[in-house]
């Protein structure tokens, strides 16, 4: 480095250190080994600035790798999914709005993502994961078993507050363990569901018991989904997946999509 002029070689160090500090500050954050977890990519992205999405992948992603059941990979563009990658994975998580031009499902994307599942692996969508633009195919609608949509009807609406949410099928292995619970979120309703859906969970709202959490047979493939786990962009802000019961819920649904409820049943 003794070639280099001072100026420029101060501005070397500097941020060299720079950089080490930041590799100091996210080493807790790092992807933890999980040699015989679930091999789960987390799709993250999105509207810029709309909601907290990185924030709350790394949150999720550290709870699940903290059960030792689940080795994650965050991932933002889904040009992955058309890719020999996603055959490393077992499991598919979506928890983001990707109506956003920028984060768009192309249709291949979309059909590489039907065909991921009907092979026989799962998929978890939570909140706007459910959330249709008017180019999603209507195989969106047979996977999900509900989307939340502006096009055809009903017209999806929301409502954010404080809620409690009611277990009304506590069988099932994604409620084992989880009474019914209070938290603060956004609401989905209005959701344009498919007739067979069975919820586990509902919230009452202007007389009627919305659905908040079910599970799908797509394929040889399972899916979990909740509408639930709005969190808003900027710091300091609400994430109801950091709710003890939501979370429970979300990781149990994950292990179920993931074929990986039997095994830990028996435990």
């Amino acid at each position: 480095m003794s070639h280099l002029h001072p100026l420029l070689r101060s501005s070397f160090i500097a941020a060299c250190a720079g950089f080490a500090l930041c590799l100091a500050a996210t080493d807790a954050s790092a992807q933890k080994k999980v040699p015989d977890g679930v091999k789960t990519l987390l799709l993250s992205g999105g509207q810029r600035q709309h909601h907290g999405y990185r924030d709350q992948a790394l949150y999720l992603a550290g709870a699940l790798e903290d059960t030792r059941g689940f080795q994650v990979t965050i991932c933002e563009d889904a040009a992955v999914l058309t890719t020999p990658a996603l055959r490393k994975y077992d499991l598919v998580i979506v928890a983001v709005d990707r109506r956003d031009d920028e984060f768009k499902f192309s249709e291949d994307q979309q059909r590489a993502l039907f065909d991921f599942v009907k092979s026989g692996r799962g998929y978890v969508s939570i909140h706007g994961g459910d959330n249709a633009p008017a180019d999603w195919l209507p195989e969106w609608r047979e996977m999900l078993g509900g989307i939340f949509s502006h096009v055809g009807k009903p017209n999806g609406r929301t409502k954010k507050g404080s809620w409690h949410v009611k277990i009304v099928d506590s069988s099932s292995p994604v409620t084992r363990g989880i009474t019914d619970f209070d938290i603060k979120d956004e609401l989905y309703y209005q959701i344009q569901m498919q007739p067979d859906v069975e919820p586990l969970a509902t919230i009452e709202f202007e007389g009627t018991a919305w659905p908040v959490a079910w599970t799908r047979h797509y394929g040889k493939g399972r899916v979990f989904h909740t509408p639930l786990g709005h969190r808003d962009f900027g710091p300091g802000k609400d994430d109801p997946l950091r709710n003890p019961s939501l979370l429970k819920m979300i990781v149990q649904g994950a292990r179920w999509a993931a074929g990986r409820d039997e095994a830990a049943a028996a435990k």
